[in-house]
């Protein structure tokens, strides 16, 4: 190997991990700010005004359109660049190291975009008052971000947002070929979701605008889920067949024949 190619390796290897770091804490800080945005809690970082319920950006003649633009631009960015096809497309472009973190990069854009443009809807399903099950239904809907944080770190956390492929080039997808299913993964095939859905669920401010949220997460859940599957199956065979009839997909069994 010439000196020239050598140096080559090592700068993209080296722009790789900048690039995967700065991927990574972008999209891990966008996380936090959808997660507080949707409680209406984003107060506690200093800015008040980035709540679900308040106009953060332009405001729209046509509230509903703009958020289903918002929920259908996550929905395809998320589901489109978790595809193989489009990974392979991405590889021509990109090292094939950089695909997780660009992902997670496109993931922290959109969801700063739908904080920012989100348009608050006048009406409200519910509002609890009462301070204990105020209490408790906040503390779920955070149990459930828990949840789904928790059990990327049961499979492996730095190689779903993009870590260990750009520090780790020589076997960047070490331990992720094998079929497993640890702690979560042995009472429902999909935690990262179950924990979603919770979250989507339990606020104790049911707005028209935070309800339209939670539909449109579900139903994005519902849809990932399918072509997730599809590709599970394609890659473990009867392997995963065999996991889909005895475990549920998001909602654990309450009791197993």
């Amino acid at each position: 190997m010439s000196f020239l190619s050598h140096a080559t390796r090592l700068l993209i290897r080296g722009l790789g991990m900048v690039y995967g770091t700065a991927s990574y804490a972008f999209s891990m800080a966008m996380f936090v700010l959808f997660i507080l945005f949707a409680i209406n809690h984003v107060g506690l970082l200093g800015y008040p005004s980035l709540n679900i319920d308040n106009l953060n950006g332009p405001p729209s003649e046509h509230p509903v359109l703009v958020n289903l633009l918002l929920l259908a631009l996550f929905a395809l960015q998320h589901s489109i660049m978790a595809r193989p096809a489009f990974k392979l497309a991405l590889s021509r472009l990109l090292p094939t190291s950089w695909e997780r973190a660009t992902y997670c990069l496109a993931t922290g854009v959109v969801l700063l975009m739908l904080v920012q443009f989100w348009q608050p809807m006048s009406g409200q399903l519910w509002s609890v008052e009462q301070p204990v099950l105020r209490g408790i239904l906040t503390g779920t809907y955070y149990l459930g971000w828990v949840i789904s944080l928790a059990a990327t770190f049961m499979l492996n956390h730095l190689h779903l947002f993009g870590l260990q492929q750009v520090f780790k080039v020589s076997d960047p997808d070490s331990g992720m070929k094998v079929f497993r299913t640890p702690m979560f993964y042995q009472l429902v095939r999909h935690p990262i979701q179950t924990g979603v859905v919770v979250s989507m669920l339990a606020t104790p401010d049911m707005s028209l605008s935070r309800a339209m949220l939670a539909l449109g997460m579900l139903a994005y859940v519902a849809v990932g889920l399918a072509l997730e599957e599809r590709d599970l199956v394609r890659e473990f065979g009867d392997t995963y067949r065999d996991y889909k009839q005895r475990v549920p997909a998001v909602i654990p069994a309450l009791w197993r024949r």
